[in-house]
């Protein structure tokens, strides 16, 4: 049904995800993050929207991700029908996929990293996707582009069996203005968000992004 990866930037403790599926909507379920405190992506045969609510919640209490995967799942007795990934603050992740996702199903967990898809069209698309995020990473691309080529990886690797219609990307920093880009149904949803990433990166838009409020800068304009 959907594939994601999520990350952290240890230079710049930027925190990220990106997602694809065959479904409506991906942006509005799978992804929940909060800067300085973690990321949860809540997918699966039957998504837990409230995962991602409280695993929030937990992870701003200070609890660490294997933790927060044990609780979430713990109480949820349709955890079998769920996948879960999380990432805290300190780079440490955990996963979970419960048998009765329909196949292919997989989950990879890194420091700093962790990826899942469940109802794949090859039970590779996370280890492609995995795979081409170091890549990019190795030769210093920006975070948020190593991000989203590693989702386009896992279109070219088969993604959703059902084919994809939806499509996210989302980084928060700690002192900077997100990136918050999502397509809620396309024909063509991964090609549709590197066109709107490569509007972001538009000069003109630059300078009006750059001159916006930060933490740091509250008042500049």
């Amino acid at each position: 049904m959907t594939y994601t990866i999520v990350a952290r930037d240890p230079k710049t403790n930027a925190l990220g995800i990106a997602s694809a599926t065959g479904n409506l909507a991906v942006g509005g379920f799978v992804p929940h993050l909060k800067p300085g405190i973690g990321v949860i992506a809540t997918q699966g045969f039957s998504t837990n929207y409230w995962y991602g609510i409280n695993g929030l919640t937990l992870l701003e209490s200070g609890k660490r991700a294997d933790s927060v995967r044990d609780e979430l799942i713990n109480a949820d007795d349709g955890r079998q029908w769920r996948q879960l990934l999380v990432l805290d603050d300190n780079g440490e992740t955990a996963a979970w996929t419960g048998e009765k996702n329909r196949p292919e199903t997989t989950h990879l967990v890194e420091r700093d990293l962790v990826l899942g898809g469940n109802m794949l069209a090859h039970p590779n698309v996370p280890s492609v996707m995995r795979d081409r995020f170091h890549a990019m990473a190795q030769t210093s691309q920006r975070f948020d582009l190593c991000l989203l080529e590693s989702l386009v990886a896992g279109f070219d690797a088969g993604g959703d069996v059902r084919g994809t219609t939806s499509a996210m990307i989302k980084v928060v920093y700690p002192n900077a203005l997100p990136l918050d880009l999502r397509v809620d149904d396309h024909a063509d949803p991964i090609a549709e968000l590197q066109r709107l990433y490569d509007m972001t990166r538009d000069p003109e838009y630059r300078s009006f992004f750059d001159r916006l409020p930060t933490p740091d800068t509250p008042h500049q304009y």
